[in-house]
């Protein structure tokens, strides 16, 4: 008689626990014109993309049921119109407009921070790309961005275990001070830190780390668009310093930088000093293309596609990294006029060392 009475407080305790690990939801999502009838509706988690559930829509609405466990970040779509929702235990509505316009969840407090948290960023990028004053670059450094870090920041403070801050972290690492966002991540909970997008930028960050300047260069070998093999440490450690330009053809920044490059390569390449092009995310074919229309003289590794990015942890191009003779990192993110005065001033160094010893 213990026993079956054990079992059955065992057996109500684990369903408890269950019903306490979920939360019912139900979502409405209203459309602004029947015409919408008869198409369906999906939530998406935003993460990684997998269906959470999906309805059809029937005199202008569409209406979700059904139990989460942990509030998450989705996409709520149909054919032509879409929004951004927190899906968690509650009731929640969304209008949803027509194809482009803005959409987000509302009657619940996590979707009520997630609309606090898109309309500060939207005000602040508008802020930024609709400034008038002089000195852009110093407004954005100086003012702009501490601004920015502050704001979303805060945001991320009070979000830093739920898809709210997975979000705003996000915004950080794209336009955050950098000298604070070792912090942010830091303070990251395990719901943020297992979220897909956040594990590709921490995994970018360490890589960031690895290959920081100071850092020696870190090796890779690529089969090329003939078939052969070759590797970083065929042109990186033999002696000189070397530009690496990490660039695509399809780039339209990358083509604006190779006239600079060029400069730099007909004033300073010989015995001390040359430039290397690694063309990465395309096809060798468009990159030989670009190659030719671009004048590019210098030595190109092609077909080397994200292997080096990751490596260095590059997330945009072009990304351009200057090597010492003994392959170590002396600086990174070099772009015009700056690219040009750092070379100038290193080299400069150089030449009057043996006078100096």
């Amino acid at each position: 008689m213990k026993k079956s009475v054990y079992l059955i407080v065992s057996i109500l305790g684990i369903a408890f626990l269950a019903s306490c690990a979920t939360k019912e939801y139900t979502v409405k999502a209203t459309f602004p014109q029947e015409i919408f009838d008869g198409e369906w509706v999906y939530i998406k988690a935003t993460h990684d993309g997998s269906v959470l559930d999906s309805a059809l829509i029937e005199h202008g609405t569409a209406l979700f049921t059904g139990t989460i466990k942990e509030p998450t970040l989705c996409l709520i779509q149909s054919g032509r119109s879409r929004g951004q929702l927190i899906l968690e235990g509650g009731n929640i509505s969304i209008e949803l407009g027509e194809p482009g316009q803005s959409a987000y969840g509302e009657g619940t407090q996590l979707n009520k921070e997630l609309s606090f948290l898109i309309e500060t960023h939207n005000d602040l990028m508008n802020e930024i790309m609709g400034y008038q004053g002089g000195d852009t670059e110093g407004y954005f450094r100086t003012v702009w961005t501490p601004k920015f870090t502050e704001e979303i920041g805060a945001i991320f403070n009070a979000n830093k275990n739920n898809d709210v801050g997975t979000l705003a972290l996000m915004h950080l690492n794209n336009y955050g001070a950098p000298d604070m966002l070792d912090e942010f991540f830091d303070k990251a909970g395990k719901v943020v830190t297992s979220r897909g997008p956040i594990q590709k930028i921490l995994q970018q960050r360490a890589a960031l780390k690895e290959t920081a300047e100071g850092m020696l260069f870190t090796d890779f070998t690529i089969e090329d668009s003939d078939g052969e093999t070759v590797s970083f440490s065929d042109y990186i450690g033999q002696g000189k310093y070397v530009l690496v330009d990490f660039w695509a053809g399809w780039c339209g920044p990358c083509k604006r930088e190779i006239p600079h490059i060029r400069e730099v390569y007909d004033k300073h390449n010989g015995e001390n000093f040359t430039v290397l092009g690694v063309a990465v995310w395309e096809e060798p074919d468009a990159t030989k293309q670009a190659i030719e229309e671009l004048d590019v003289v210098w030595p190109s590794i092609i077909n080397a596609q994200s292997i080096p990015t990751d490596i260095y942890g590059i997330k945009g191009i072009p990304h351009i990294i200057l090597f010492a003779p003994d392959g170590t990192i002396v600086a990174r993110g070099l772009r015009g006029d700056a690219m040009k005065e750092k070379i100038d001033e290193i080299l400069a160094e150089e030449e009057i060392l043996p006078e100096d010893e």
